[in-house]
């Protein structure tokens, strides 16, 4: 039996979405979180350099991301021993369903005196039920924890939360991917408005790193929503392990009425 996993590779660029991928939006289209990472998991391996991490990812979603065969293209924009950017798209035949942009930048323990790094510890995630949701197949492959709010209800949340699969088939996942496959969420778990009767879908995501998480640990999100009257969103979110700053992200969201039946 095959283990389970978001994605299958088929070979160096192409990959096969899992039934696992799908979000609450369509039966055949992903939630935003793995094809978030796996693009970033491609830069990662494309621009791999001793030292070096990626610090800052910006991802454009242009269309859903469906099921099936996707193809992720890499390519340098600015190369350098300090920084480098590189942009990538994934998508099919039918065109790219994401842009991504993404800084390397050098590493070097004691180039700066560490500031404002602490954050608030919270609870022991283990001693916190599992929220076990089950409403579309992504969001059973993510243990949750929920520490203030809940899936469901409106408002801020704070959640720690791992994967409960790899992002790609055969392959351990790295904190960044962990990171990547959940913090798209940010914007489900803090909804101001419900979810069954507005649609509020992110257009961009950008996610800000001093550090990236240690894999198989469990990641913390503090997310706050704010949407206008006009329909714009934005969703902010604080990410921590162990109560040390990780990493900040944010979310640009069109938000509107559902189509009621």
């Amino acid at each position: 039996m095959d283990e389970a996993a978001f994605f299958k590779q088929l070979d160096g660029r192409s990959f096969l979405a899992e039934p696992s991928t799908v979000g609450p939006w369509a039966p055949d289209a992903q939630h935003g979180g793995p094809p978030c990472a796996l693009i970033a998991s491609a830069i990662e391996e494309a621009s791999a350099a001793p030292g070096t991490e990626l610090s800052n990812l910006s991802v454009e979603f242009l269309k859903p991301v469906p099921l099936g065969k996707l193809d992720v293209d890499v390519r340098a924009v600015r190369s350098g021993y300090k920084v480098a950017l590189y942009e990538a798209e994934l998508g099919n035949e039918d065109g790219p369903c994401l842009l991504a942009r993404a800084w390397r930048t050098r590493r070097e323990e004691g180039r700066a005196p560490e500031v404002s790094l602490a954050e608030p510890m919270g609870r022991d995630p283990a001693g916190l039920p599992s929220a076990d949701l089950y409403q579309f197949p992504y969001i059973a492959q993510v243990d949750w924890r929920f520490e203030e709010g809940a899936f469901a209800d409106p408002g801020p949340a704070v959640v720690h939360a791992r994967p409960r699969i790899p992002l790609v088939q055969g392959r351990a996942m790295t904190g960044l991917e962990a990171l990547l496959v959940m913090v798209d969420s940010a914007n489900g778990f803090s909804q101001e408005l419900p979810m069954d009767r507005y649609i509020y879908v992110p257009v961009s995501l950008l996610v800000s790193l001093v550090a990236h998480p240690d894999p198989g640990g469990f990641i913390t999100f503090d997310s706050h929503t704010r949407i206008s009257s006009s329909g714009m969103g934005i969703t902010e979110t604080t990410i921590s392990q162990a109560g040390k700053f990780v990493g900040s992200a944010m979310h640009t969201l069109y938000v509107e009425p559902r189509k009621q039946p």
